[in-house]
C-alpha cells in the first residue's frame, strides 16, 4: 500500500501544476470572454489600425499567453504592418474576413512554403503566386521564422516568382537571399536576368559587378543572353 500511495502522489505532483495552468487558463477567458467577437468584427469592418491598437492592449496581450490562435493573429498583424512599409496593396489581410480565415490563410502558406523546402512541390504556391495572393514581406517572415534552410528555400521562392513573372517579387526575394548569403554568383546573375527580361541592360551590368570570382556559371548567362 505504501508504495501505492507514492506512486499516487508522484502522479499527483505530476499533473497538478498542468491542472492549475488549465484553472487560470480558463479564468482568464471568463475575464476576456468577448475577444473574438470583438476581432472578428474589426476584421469584418477592416479597421485594421484599430485592430493592431486592440491586439498592443493588456487584455489581448495576456489572451495571446493562453490562446493560440491569438497569438498566430497578431503574428499576422505584424506581417501586415511589413507590408504596410513596402509599399504592399495586396497582402496577408486581403482575402480574409474573420480571425479564422486569417489563421487558416497563414498556416496554409507556410505548409506550402515547407513542401516546397522539403518535398519541391511547388504548383500550389505557384498558383497563389502567379494571383499575387502572397507577398514578399509574408515569404521573408515564413522563411526567417519557419524555414530550417532559409537559404536554399529563400532562393526557390525567388525562382518561383521569376518564374511565374512576378520579376518586381523575385528581384526583391534575390535581394533578401543575398543578404542571408551574400556574395553568391547565382544571386547576381539571376538578379541579371530579371533585369536583361525587363529590357534594363545597364541595371543587369550592374548587378554583374557585383561578381568577385567569375566561373563558367557567368559564362553560361552571358551565352544566354548573347552577350
Amino acid at each position: 500500500m505504501g508504495k501505492e500511495r507514492k506512486r499516487i502522489e508522484q502522479i499527483q505532483r505530476v499533473i497538478e501544476p498542468e491542472r492549475e495552468k488549465e484553472r487560470e487558463k480558463t479564468a482568464i477567458r471568463q475575464l476576456y470572454t468577448g475577444y473574438r467577437d470583438e476581432i472578428d468584427e474589426l476584421l469584418k469592418k477592416t479597421s485594421y489600425q484599430e485592430l493592431i491598437e486592440y491586439f498592443q492592449s493588456d487584455k489581448i496581450q495576456t489572451v495571446a499567453q493562453i490562446d493560440g490562435e491569438i497569438a498566430t493573429m497578431g503574428i499576422i498583424l505584424n506581417v501586415y504592418e511589413m507590408e504596410l512599409r513596402e509599399g504592399v496593396e495586396t497582402g496577408i489581410l486581403s482575402a480574409v474576413y474573420d480571425m479564422k480565415s486569417a489563421v487558416d490563410w497563414y498556416l496554409k502558406v507556410k505548409f506550402l512554403m515547407w513542401r516546397l523546402e522539403f518535398l519541391g512541390e511547388k504548383d500550389e504556391l505557384s498558383k497563389l503566386m502567379r494571383e499575387d495572393k502572397v507577398s514578399v514581406p509574408f515569404m521573408k517572415y515564413l522563411v526567417h521564422t519557419s524555414s530550417f534552410e532559409k537559404e536554399d528555400t529563400s532562393f526557390k521562392i525567388a525562382m518561383l516568382l521569376k518564374e511565374t513573372g512576378r520579376w518586381g517579387k523575385a528581384f526583391a526575394m534575390l535581394n533578401y537571399v543575398n543578404e542571408l548569403m551574400p556574395d553568391q554568383e547565382i544571386v547576381f546573375c539571376e538578379m541579371a536576368d530579371i533585369c536583361v527580361q525587363l529590357g534594363r541592360l545597364e541595371d543587369a551590368m550592374n548587378c554583374l559587378k557585383n561578381i568577385n570570382n567569375p566561373s563558367e556559371l557567368l559564362v553560361r548567362y552571358q551565352k544566354k543572353w548573347g552577350i
